[in-house]
């Protein structure tokens, strides 16, 4: 997720100057829309025997965009799990993984490409982002008819997960590998010899979304925080900040020990844990 900003600080620290984050050189942009062929819907059907894959295609309201996902069905449940993704990940290039632990939960999975990647057309900024998140919950909602929606966001889909259960009425939020807000994450990337002549500056859109904010002031459902005891791009102290900020009164912290930013739900205990949150849910 924070790759490109990892390398400007890198940078900027060697020159001692200013750096600049920068909402357009940030989010990740696909040149071509790559739709889903046939093949590997097939392939990817077949690592899903418990659960029924069908595309979906969503056009939003706003601007007419095309927004092009998947849709796992388990035949016990009509609870759906919203899954947005990171930063640069595709549906095929890291979502079906995701959605590989997911299954295991035995919930129904609902995942899109966020615009301006994948499948999916268009050129995304945060603001849409958090727009077209809107737009997929309630067609998850009213279309899929769910019982019940999860919204799980994972790194950057973490803050628009965020956005979205500040904006609608979520049954649960889970809020994978986060920060708090873009101004702790620099603090606690950038080096204490290198606050001393470097300054970083921030688009104004990155304080639009704010973890911290969302659940200290907006939202009080049940909340699920994971993050990874050797996190290298978010440090694992702002996951248990997001927690202890929390007004929720159903909260749960999970840090996973020895894993990284992209292996936090890799082993079977952490799934328990997930599927006990889950359970706890009324």
């Amino acid at each position: 997720m924070y790759k490109k900003l990892l390398l400007l600080l890198s940078i900027s620290a060697l020159v001692g100057c200013s750096a600049h984050l920068r909402e357009s050189s940030f989010i990740t942009q696909d040149d071509v829309i790559l739709e889903y062929q046939d093949l590997a819907l097939s392939k990817w059907q077949t690592s899903f025997p418990q659960h029924k894959l069908t595309q979906l295609s969503l056009v939003t309201e706003s601007d007419n965009v095309t927004l092009k996902g998947l849709f796992l069905d388990s035949p016990t449940s009509q609870d759906v799990i919203f899954y947005i993704q990171g930063n640069g990940m595709r549906v095929s290039e890291g979502g079906i993984h995701a959605l590989k632990t997911l299954a295991k939960l035995g919930k129904d999975i609902v995942i899109f490409d966020r615009r301006g990647l994948g499948a999916s057309s268009g050129n995304a900024t945060i603001s849409n982002l958090a727009d077209d998140s809107i737009e997929q919950y309630r067609f998850i909602k009213n279309t899929l008819k769910a019982k019940s929606i999860i919204v799980h966001g994972y790194s950057l889909g973490s803050f628009i997960a965020g956005h979205l259960a500040k904006n609608e009425t979520v049954d649960a939020l889970v809020l994978q590998g986060s920060a708090t807000n873009v101004v702790d994450w620099i603090d606690k990337k950038t080096p204490w010899y290198a606050k001393l002549f470097l300054t970083i500056e921030v688009d104004d859109v990155f304080h639009t979304i704010d973890n911290e904010v969302v659940v200290s002031n907006f939202y009080s459902g049940p909340l699920l925080v994971i993050g990874a005891e050797n996190d290298q791009q978010v440090p694992v102290e702002l996951s248990s900040a997001l927690y202890h900020a929390s007004i929720s009164e159903n909260k749960k912290l999970v840090i996973v020990a020895g894993a990284d930013h992209g292996s936090m739900l890799d082993e079977p205990k952490e799934i328990a844990l997930y599927k006990q949150f889950i359970n706890s849910i009324k």
